[in-house]
């Protein structure tokens, strides 16, 4: 029961994804003022969670394996957005040096060990989460006074990385919080994970007020 409990709360923000998937694809206003990148990314991410949450009912604990595509695809793009978020041409240079180093080492850690592919890699998780966190600070730092464009997706995008790489360094992927109600620590991330998606919503309506020359 407890493992059906925490699969349903994790549709809930599946399902939160897909409205805000429908939203931003569906509303050619405000598809207008986005990057196309961004727009890629969360259909990306749409398709990588149906795939994960059907294999996942199917034959539990056999999805893991989609969490490189998921934690690799989202760095990817989000390397992009950033790379063209920032104006400084320094920064450019080090987000595509980043990418490049970083594809380079997990090439090379799964040809040392292929047997990675059907269980979590701690090292993916963390390394391109942590990247990507320090991105979207940085972005809302250097940008505070001036422009406020995927201000809220860079916080959600902050506390909901956050949560992931504490979760996959304490290394007790199977630690339960609460028993009554029953809290474990998948909840906890799920949670995170609806902030993120609300704050993915607040972006939505946020480019649907601005005009559409300003993205």
């Amino acid at each position: 029961m407890n493992v059906i409990y925490v699969f349903l709360f994790s549709l809930l923000g599946l399902g939160f994804l897909l409205f805000n998937t429908v939203l931003f694809v569906t509303d050619s206003v405000v598809n207008k003022k986005v990057y196309k990148v961004f727009l890629v990314y969360i259909i990306s991410l749409l398709i990588i969670e149906i795939t994960c949450h059907f294999i996942g009912y199917l034959y539990p604990n056999l999805n893991l394996f989609i969490s490189h595509f998921y934690f690799i695809f989202q760095f990817t793009f989000l390397s992009i957005l950033f790379h063209k978020l920032f104006e400084e041409k320094i920064i450019k240079q080090i987000i595509v040096l980043v990418f490049i180093v970083q594809i380079l080492i997990l090439a090379y850690i799964y040809y040392l060990y292929p047997e990675l592919f059907w269980s979590f890699n701690i090292y993916e998780i963390v390394s391109t989460s942590f990247i990507l966190v320090v991105y979207a600070l940085l972005f809302i730092i250097k940008n505070f006074e001036r422009k406020h464009n995927y201000f809220n997706f860079s916080l959600g995008l902050i506390l909901y990385l956050c949560c992931s790489i504490t979760i996959f360094l304490s290394g007790n992927l199977d630690l339960v919080l609460f028993r009554d109600p029953y809290i474990d620590i998948w909840v906890f991330n799920s949670l995170f994970y609806i902030i993120f998606q609300y704050m993915i919503y607040r972006e939505y309506m946020f480019f649907k007020k601005q005009p559409i020359s300003n993205r």
